[in-house]
């Protein structure tokens, strides 16, 4: 067994170390690619080095989110902002209400107005009337549904049950 510690190519001494593990090239003369290596986070603490080659370690670094390159050299991101607390919004006073004044109808004033509107005009006409009522503020919202209800049904009656109706009613 040769004892011979010079490189092949440049005949220079090779460490000690390199002709131990079985290289026969110094450093500048050898072809292998030198590893490079990969910090792996499995979860937030725990970091393991994973031995890869240059073109792996690119890779990697690019798609790792905790990899930032800074002058050639990995470190963690400088260009995070302090969060500060930002400042309560004022707290705007409620104004009052002011006091409403209704000047509705009562429910049978309303419902005879309803009543010879229909037998003049029609369903839909005194469905807009009492649309109009209620819009501006002349009825409330109850007494117009029970308007409506009232209408309809006597609206889906025959003609002989609508007259039988009306000949009832006092107008």
């Amino acid at each position: 067994m040769s004892m011979n510690q010079n490189c092949r190519k440049c005949d220079t001494k090779i460490g000690d170390e390199r002709y131990h593990l079985g290289y026969k090239e110094c450093v500048k003369c050898s072809s292998v690619e030198p590893y490079s290596a990969h910090v792996v986070y499995p979860h937030k603490t725990g970091a393991y080095v994973q031995p890869v080659s240059q073109d792996t370690k690119k890779n990697l670094d690019r798609l790792d989110r905790r990899a930032v390159k800074v002058g050639g050299k990995m470190s963690a991101p400088t260009n995070l902002k302090e969060w500060k607390m930002p400042e309560p919004k004022p707290k705007v006073e409620p104004t009052p209400q002011r006091k409403v004044y209704y000047n509705h109808t009562s429910f049978s004033n309303s419902f005879k107005q309803t009543i010879d509107t229909y037998k003049r005009k029609g369903y839909v006409v005194t469905l807009n009337y009492l649309k109009q009522l209620f819009k501006r503020n002349r009825i409330t919202m109850m007494t117009k549904n029970q308007l409506v209800n009232t209408l309809t049904t006597i609206h889906m009656m025959d003609r002989k049950t609508r007259k039988r109706y009306f000949n009832g009613y006092v107008g």
